[in-house]
């Protein structure tokens, strides 16, 4: 397989604390001290590929005992990088050898694979001690930055990072509680999905009791509105002596840590004068409680609205939080469909979320009711309404009633005609019972780029039968094209107008020039009278 070539590859000595990085050319001894490793394997896709994973499997040369791990299945796009991270746990029997063999391989679901091998030898093994090894480094992590703030140790601390932002800033202050030799930071940053980023500094030395800031960079390598993250932070000096502190991080690219999971209606449509209950459901995704925060519903087109100051917010990004709003329609609301919006939005810092859904609003005067049987009645409030070109839905009610004495089963079914992308607001097949009534949305929005007068159909079926076939029409509106219309409209108003003037210019001119004509002849001398004037 191909289809991935090995960018980097890093063996992370945990316990012991000492580093290495392996050649890419099996055979090359890399002399390291541990009870386990880090295995991180940095790999770049020269092509899309699906479902691979990742295994590491480390084997002493003496005795051929092993040890391995894997990653879950993943995908990568062209050119898309990602870093994997695997551990290494020594089995006693292995922690007596000195010299393994690693292999790194890449498996594609179709049991292709690419694999790469390294040669490692374990200092101290059989037995021997590490002398200075494994040690706590003296060195004090003081404090960690990430974007200019500062992070709490082994708790969820909440980072807001710029829309589209690619790197992570990481700012990180030493004291020295001895003198330091040849040390560096490594700093892992590991993903809810097993991805691991990861960056190093150059080595450097510190004196006893004086300070040292650090600057590293962690690429965000994969598109995301909020995650869970662990940040590991580690120094490490040339005789694998350590020091580490572990992170819990939520980085979010909305400083509005809300989200509106969904927005409920007791019914599909409205009526004008009556009133309907919008239930809106929202997250608080962040790490903290919040207050100051109100919640808004409106319809913005009829200028009504309800909202409330919700109690101090607890954070729970696994639970949603509920708030009901009666909102009455205006006697006089015309039939058509209107935006409900709903909002969250902070007193205090001006942020907000935002989510609408389409409304139907009818009338008082479009109540159209169809008896298709002794059983059924569809009540249509409007066959007909503008569509604009682009994209956006508008709505068209379906109202069913079964007076019937038993309970039956309809199937609504939809024909676009091609021009028309339809969706309803629930499952098409449904049971009314005697007496029940029930409210089904049509959504339909435009996929072509026709104009004008458009009809879709909407057929009622029951036991395999169509029972009514409904003919919908929308008035499609070229939204894009309204300007150029109007422009074009004026445009052929004006050359007739133009027309029409030069017409009648010519008419003026033509007459002017037939009664100068008139007059000259008057004018012409009578030689036969005998008289002439020159």
């Amino acid at each position: 397989m191909r289809k991935i070539f090995f960018a980097l590859l890093m063996v992370f000595a945990v316990l012991a604390g000492g580093v290495s990085y392996a050649d890419s050319t099996f055979g090359d001894a890399n002399d390291v001290s541990a009870d386990d490793f880090d295995v991180n394997v940095d790999l770049t896709a020269t092509e899309d590929i699906s479902n691979m994973h990742v295994e590491a499997i480390l084997t002493d040369l003496q005795a051929g005992n092993t040890v391995s791990d894997s990653t879950g299945t993943f995908d990568l796009k062209t050119n898309q990088s990602t870093l994997v991270a695997l551990n290494l746990e020594l089995i006693d029997l292995m922690k007596k050898q000195a010299d393994f063999r690693l292999v790194v391989r890449v498996v594609d679901v179709e049991g292709s694979a690419e694999e790469k091998s390294f040669g490692l030898k374990l200092s101290g093994a059989g037995g021997g001690t590490r002398s200075g090894a494994g040690n706590q480094l003296d060195v004090s992590i003081d404090s960690v930055e990430i974007e200019g703030n500062a992070i709490a140790e082994s708790e969820n601390n909440f980072i807001i990072v710029d829309k589209g932002e690619k790197k992570l800033k990481l700012r990180v202050r030493l004291t020295a509680l001895g003198n330091v030799e040849d040390a560096h930071i490594d700093a892992v940053l590991a993903f809810e999905n097993g991805n691991v980023v990861a960056d190093a500094t150059s080595t450097f030395d510190i004196l006893d009791g004086l300070n040292s800031v650090n600057e590293l960079e962690l690429p965000l390598i994969s598109k995301f509105e909020q995650n869970n993250f662990r940040l590991k932070v580690k120094v490490v000096d040339a005789e694998g002596d350590a020091e580490e502190k572990l992170y819990g991080l939520r980085i979010s690219q909305k400083k509005f840590p809300f989200v509106i999971s969904s927005i409920g209606l007791d019914q599909n449509a409205a009526e004008a004068g009556k009133s309907i209950v919008a239930k809106l459901s929202f997250k608080n995704s962040g790490v903290v409680p919040l207050e100051g925060v109100y919640i808004k519903a409106s319809i913005p087109e009829l200028g009504i609205s309800s909202s409330k100051f919700a109690d101090r917010i607890s954070y729970n990004a696994d639970s949603d939080f509920n708030e009901e709003f009666i909102l009455k329609i205006p006697e006089n609301a015309q039939t058509g469909t209107y935006t409900l919006k709903a909002e969250l939005v902070s007193q205090f810092a001006g942020e907000s979320e935002a989510r609408e859904i389409p409304l139907f609003v009818a009338g008082k005067n479009d109540q159209k009711l169809q008896v298709v049987n002794e059983k059924l009645i569809i009540n249509v409030p409007v066959s007909i309404q503008e569509i604009k070109n682009d994209g956006s839905e508008v709505v068209y009610p379906f109202i069913l009633t079964n007076q019937g004495p038993d309970s039956n089963t309809y199937t609504l079914m939809l024909d676009g005609a091609g021009w028309a992308r339809l969706r309803l607001s629930e499952s098409n097949t449904f049971v009314l019972n005697p007496k029940e009534s029930k409210t089904i949305s049509i959504f339909a929005s435009t996929k072509t780029k026709a104009e004008g007068e458009q009809i879709f159909l909407a057929n009622v079926k029951s036991n395999r039968k169509v029972l009514k076939q409904i003919p919908l029409k929308g008035d499609v509106v070229a939204v894009k094209g309204l300007l150029a219309a109007r422009l074009k409209s004026l445009l052929e108003i004006m050359l007739i107008a133009a027309v029409v003037a030069l017409a009648v210019f010519g008419l003026l001119l033509g007459a002017k020039k037939y009664l100068q004509g008139n007059n000259d002849a008057e004018d012409i001398p009578d030689e036969t009278a005998g008289e002439a004037y020159y």
